[in-house]
């Protein structure tokens, strides 16, 4: 039975969903704030506990950590979008990006973790050179600030103002001010602990979503099923080898790809340097994993199920501004206050659980891979002082981005993240790749391998139709191809004690003594 409506226009938010609202990002201070004390109470935050939580942090929740870094706005919405206005052809990049995820968990954790690193280029300086370590760690860095954080805090911003009148511009900032705050006072740990809370919240307020619907096609599942049938809403996978379109080789070449792309991302990475070890930190991982599948499928069907609902009640689709909107325009027009509330704060914990993992990696990098180089002997609490500020800089620069791409009109903001991520940053899992695979490549060609992705990269999106999916394994296979070939026409003199450093090198007893003097070897050569 569905809930009537007041009328057929589109609802604003009442003072019950507004109270809601606000104690949504009242629980989020909480939760830095009782980090802080928590902290306090051991005497003092070290630089070690801000950024990765001393490494205590539990395996269950690093693993929710990791599922919602890697989930966003761009999910809970974005691919609701796509199955509402299309099918499921693009759910292959679901299964391709968790095979990735679960060989990476087998192959490449406890390699990483015998390392004792904070950052993943701390292992690129262990591996090549200082400066691939430095240009890693700046291109990662405006990746992230100019990219990934600005359009997960536009998204939502944007699709609930068109739906419920609230001020894009105003939602952009008090999003990225509250995930600011609770990060930079309870850091890594607050970062965690509110990404477990925020996928409650997400989660339990989208299935009242799922019931509302189901409950007002006829005959519920079966309904939904039987229309979206009749109308192939429900097509998943196509074996035409066409690379211009999401087809099972374009996912397969995302698979190979989406690995080293998990690796080379700080973000996830940083949960498996949290925990207390080897079993723990590959745990983390196979849940982040695990959990992937089912949130995929939920997020698919949610568009299609949305689809099916205004099959039957075309009437109430009044004022749709675009399918990016479908989500909050669903929730605001069918479903009573207090409950929208509570959903509207379940998309901004989507956003916030990205928002807060990326601006403290990037301020872990900032700090690691920048502040300690320039100043290696300053003390604890300065590098505490500098982590704090570099995570209120990151925060406000992409909130200043989010509020600039909120003026211009892009059509497909999911599509636009993929390719800037391809662009930007996409051949930066290649130098992984080479680092971790190969014996042969040094800095040199992994630096021209990396700089000449970005051309081929750029050439790809602008001259071909080749599929947006498939941009990031062009990108890391010219990295690799490029970079291989180079390493061998130019040769350095860079470390070339590969014990530890490569999968073909493991040496467990050892490797971590071994890779210390390679590190202090490489930094007292540079």
């Amino acid at each position: 039975m569905l809930l009537p409506l007041a009328d057929l226009g589109v609802r604003t938010l009442n003072l019950l969903d507004y109270s809601i609202l606000l104690g949504y990002f009242l629980l989020n201070i909480a939760i830095g704030l009782w980090v802080v004390r928590k902290n306090k109470s051991d005497k003092k935050t070290t630089s070690d506990q801000f950024l990765r939580g001393a490494g205590k942090t539990a395996w269950w929740a690093a693993g929710i950590s990791w599922f919602a870094t890697g989930q966003s706005s761009i999910s809970v919405m974005a691919i609701p979008a796509t199955t509402y206005s299309k099918n499921w052809l693009s759910f292959g990049s679901t299964p391709a990006q968790t095979i990735g995820t679960i060989l990476i968990a087998f192959i490449f954790v406890s390699l990483l973790r015998q390392l004792n690193i904070t950052t993943l280029f701390e292992y690129l300086e262990s591996r090549f050179s200082r400066r691939v370590r430095v240009l890693g760690a700046i291109l990662t860095l405006l990746l992230k600030i100019l990219g990934r954080i600005s359009v997960v805090l536009l998204l939502p911003s944007l699709a609930l103002s068109q739906v419920t009148g609230l001020n894009v511009y105003g939602s952009i900032i008090l999003i990225g001010g509250v995930t600011i705050a609770y990060a930079i006072g309870g850091g890594f740990e607050a970062v965690i602990w509110t990404d477990v809370a925020q996928s409650i919240i997400l989660f339990g307020g989208l299935f009242f979503v799922m019931f509302q619907i189901i409950h007002g096609v006829p005959h519920g599942l079966s309904g939904i099923f039987e229309v979206a049938h009749a109308h192939q809403k429900l097509q998943a996978s196509s074996w035409a080898f066409d690379l211009n379109q999401p087809t099972i080789w374009v996912f397969i070449g995302m698979s190979l790809g989406s690995i080293f792309q998990q690796v080379g991302d700080q973000p996830l990475m940083q949960r498996v340097f949290s925990t207390p070890d080897v079993k723990s930190a590959r745990n983390s991982v196979l849940l982040g994993a695990f959990l992937s599948i089912p949130a995929a499928l939920f997020f698919f069907f949610l568009g299609t199920a949305l689809w099916a609902f205004y099959q039957f009640h075309p009437d109430r689709l009044a004022s749709l501004p675009t399918s990016d909107a479908i989500v909050p325009y669903f929730i605001v027009n069918e479903l009573p206050h207090g409950l929208i509330g509570l959903i509207v704060a379940g998309i901004f914990a989507s956003s916030m659980g990205t928002i807060s993992s990326v601006i403290n990696s990037t301020a872990t990098i900032a700090k690691i891979d920048c502040f300690d180089l320039l100043f290696p002997h300053k003390s604890d609490a300065a590098q505490v002082k500098f982590a704090r500020w570099a995570t209120f800089s990151a925060g406000v620069l992409a909130m200043g981005m989010a509020l600039y791409i909120a003026s211009l009109n892009v059509q497909s903001l999911w599509e636009k993240y993929l390719q800037l991520l391809a662009l930007i940053g996409g051949g930066l899992p290649g130098v992984f790749a080479l680092g971790l695979l190969t014996r042969k490549a040094n800095s040199n060609g992994v630096l021209i391998g990396l700089i000449v992705s970005i051309t081929i990269t750029w050439a790809v999106q602008h001259f071909t139709h080749v599929s947006s999916f498939l941009h990031g394994f062009v990108a890391i296979a010219s990295t690799i191809i490029i970079g291989y070939i180079a390493s061998i026409i130019l040769p350095t003199k860079d470390n070339t004690q590969l014990a530890g450093l490569t999968v073909w090198d493991r040496k467990p007893k050892a490797s971590s003594d071994q890779i210390s003097a390679h590190t202090a070897s490489a930094t007292g050569s540079k």
